[in-house]
């Protein structure tokens, strides 16, 4: 049963990510199969009380059937200051920064989930540190208040931005997200790690890992910790939460920037996750698409990895870095009692600046037309990104 789950899943993924599928322009299918014991056959006649009955058969049950948990996953969520001062545009005397209408054409599907992911590449140490982008960002927390909002319910803070205020900024972050009904991953030691999610009786952990924190070193004594990239570590947590959980998901941050293509040491580490059973493995920092791909294991165990979903959203100057998406999975019955990722799906998005850098809007590629590409701020840098190289973008990787 299992390998006819993972066969469906190998041939959704191959069809998900070819020609117009690859834009959702098809909807995902479901598909689940049952075993059944037959019923025993009828007996002509009466049975006297001297005759013994015909055994009662108790069919076995599979816990996880019927059971599916939608995610959703999204990448850098990497705030420099024409987006949030365009936020500030747009807000009030109530709200002084205001990041909804940015999203907009994007939430119904955020909300829709049951569990939404975003890596928030930003800190949001308060207003007191100041607000800054590169090389050192620091974001309004109103930002954060309003990803909840929209139904974000996983916040990974685990990448080279996190100690970009230093190690008490880390900790102000930490205690904001802390403050938010999210479940947030990447600070070690002040969290349980992994941390654990619970749905229709299906346990999910979470894990989370940084290849780097840009040279900044944490303070000593202050109760928290960096889950920087070891592979040892790494196999090691996989295994103690997939001996406690129904499903292990990775959040990584590795790679080389501006690279579609993952390096051998992304390579070799989502293979040596996955033969530690690691379910999913969600990848981020390149600022751009790379590959999804199922890795299989040596016991028929498949795993679903996405190498980078690239920027959420973003300032970045190229074409390559405003070109991302909506990528989609369930948890579903694997057939043997246990659950398997299946399904993956995704909904290519375009984020936009305007010429004077503001009127910063997410769209979905399916919405971006050539007169929305015409104005886009990619032109300030002598870029283009007509309709077409945004799909080709998607269409290579």
């Amino acid at each position: 049963m299992r390998r006819i789950l993972c066969g469906i899943c190998a041939l959704i993924s191959a069809f998900s990510f070819s020609g117009c599928a690859l834009l959702a322009e098809d909807p995902p299918f479901r598909v689940y199969e049952t075993d059944s014991l037959q019923s025993t056959p009828e007996t002509t006649g009466t049975i006297s009380a001297d005759e013994p009955s015909a055994p009662v058969i108790s069919p076995v049950t599979d816990p996880f059937l019927g059971v599916e948990i939608t995610f959703l996953a999204v990448g850098d969520n990497l705030i420099h200051p024409n987006i949030y001062m365009d936020a500030k545009k747009r807000g009030t005397a109530e709200k002084t920064y205001d990041f909804l209408p940015m999203y907009a054409d994007v939430a119904d599907a955020v909300a829709g989930a049951d569990f939404s992911f975003i890596n928030q590449e930003t800190v949001m140490a308060g207003e007191d540190y100041g607000y800054q982008g590169y090389p050192t960002f620091n974001s309004p927390q109103q930002l954060g208040l309003d990803l909840v909002s929209l139904g974000f319910d996983i916040v990974n803070i685990a990448n080279n931005h996190m100690l970009d205020m230093g190690t008490d900024g880390l900790l102000d972050t930490v205690a904001f997200w802390r403050g938010q009904p999210v479940a947030l991953i990447g600070a070690d030691e002040i969290l349980p790690d992994p941390v654990y999610l619970e749905k229709d009786g299906v346990t999910i952990a979470l894990l989370s890992y940084t290849y780097s924190t840009n040279g900044f070193v944490l303070q000593k004594d202050k109760g928290i910790g960096i889950p920087y990239i070891d592979e040892e570590r790494i196999l090691t947590d996989i295994g103690r939460a997939a001996d406690s959980a129904d499903a292990v998901i990775v959040s990584v941050h590795w790679g080389v920037e501006n690279s579609h293509i993952p390096t051998e040491e992304q390579t070799h580490l989502a293979a040596a996750m996955a033969g530690a059973g690691a379910d999913v493995i969600l990848g981020h920092h390149s600022h751009c698409l790379q590959p999804i791909e199922w890795i299989e294991g040596t016991d028929g165990h498949r795993t679903l990895c996405i190498y980078s979903l690239g920027n959420f959203v973003s300032g970045m100057a190229a074409p390559l870095n405003q070109v991302s998406g909506l990528f989609t999975f369930s948890l579903v019955s694997d057939g043997n009692g246990g659950i398997c990722a299946d399904a993956p799906l995704f909904q290519p998005t375009v984020f936009y600046y305007g010429s004077n850098w503001f009127d910063t809007h997410l769209y979905m590629l399916e919405d971006y037309t050539e007169e929305i590409a015409a104005r886009h701020g990619v032109s300030i840098n002598g870029y283009t990104l007509p309709v077409e190289k945004a799909r080709q973008i998607v269409t290579d990787v």
